[in-house]
């Protein structure tokens, strides 16, 4: 029985911190309506509110962004959201989830929002409407540039301003320098080096599009265990679209003499298909 006595003791030490915990997030989650731009415009990005809570700032970053998510789900309060996102950027800047999903959050959403608030897309006119949806676009950009900066350059946030440069602001050529950086990233993501030059080449820079892919397939993708055939074929395609002499094209690899399809190289100029799979550089 007395061996068993600290067991029960520290069973209820945990049951008590359970409790209280349970307790303080309710009256937390209570008082945090209550939170509203005018309490915190005074101290986002003026150092004090993080000087005053130190250690329990990645903490309070959570409930900041809980409440931010909150007002993002009924979409009636575009200044709210956007300043409690960005307080929890500030108080936890290495969190790539927080700059990324206010970002896009701003990028893709708010520009929407305003829209309606102005009475909506049949009432507004249709110049106004694309004005709008390109400015908050660019203004989750800036948010994102803050965060591949805060987070030393992750190769997850440079994809995701990729994608908004691509989709948002019809940039295809700031996509494709997104793109490659996040390629040239620790932990780059498997499409990026071939987004990238998809893109260049759509924007007419064919040329450019292969110097920089078939020197990032040699410094990095070839290294891979399976020398990466798909980035190759691209390549490939590439040069029989380019009119490229043999001389000035990748050498053969062992391997694809192997592969499905094989079709040995000649100096005449062929057009490829369609890549399949991945994005398109047609």
């Amino acid at each position: 029985m007395r061996r068993a006595l600290p067991w029960v003791g520290l069973f209820a030490l945990f049951l008590a911190v359970g409790v209280l915990a349970d307790q303080s997030w309710r009256r937390a989650r209570l008082a945090l309506p209550e939170i509203g731009r005018r309490e915190l415009e005074p101290t986002v990005g003026q150092g004090v509110l993080l000087g005053v809570l130190g250690g329990f700032r990645t903490v309070v970053a959570d409930f900041t962004w809980i409440r931010g998510y909150v007002l993002w789900e009924r979409k009636n309060d575009r200044a709210g959201t956007e300043l409690l996102m960005r307080a929890a950027c500030a108080l936890d800047p290495r969190s790539r989830f927080f700059w990324e999903n206010t970002g896009l959050a701003v990028a893709n959403d708010m520009g929407h929002w305003e829209i309606r608030r102005r009475g909506g897309y049949a009432k507004v006119p249709k110049e106004i409407q694309d004005h709008l949806l390109r400015g908050y676009a660019q203004r989750g950009m800036v948010l994102l540039d803050e965060g591949i900066v805060s987070t030393g350059g992750d190769a997850a946030l440079l994809a995701t301003a990729a994608l908004v440069a691509e989709l948002q602001l019809k940039d295809l050529g700031r996509s494709a320098d997104y793109y490659r950086r996040a390629a040239e990233a620790r932990a780059a993501p498997w499409f990026a080096a071939r987004f990238a030059a998809a893109n260049l080449w759509k924007e007419g820079r064919r040329r450019e599009a292969y110097v920089w892919y078939r020197a990032h397939w040699l410094k990095v993708l070839r290294l891979a265990e399976d020398g990466s055939p798909d980035d190759l074929k691209e390549l490939r395609d590439m040069e029989h679209e380019l009119r490229l002499p043999l001389l000035q094209r990748l050498p053969q690899q062992s391997w694809e003499v192997s592969q499905p399809g094989f079709v040995p190289r000649t100096n005449e100029g062929v057009t490829a298909p369609s890549p399949v799979g991945g994005q398109s550089r047609k």
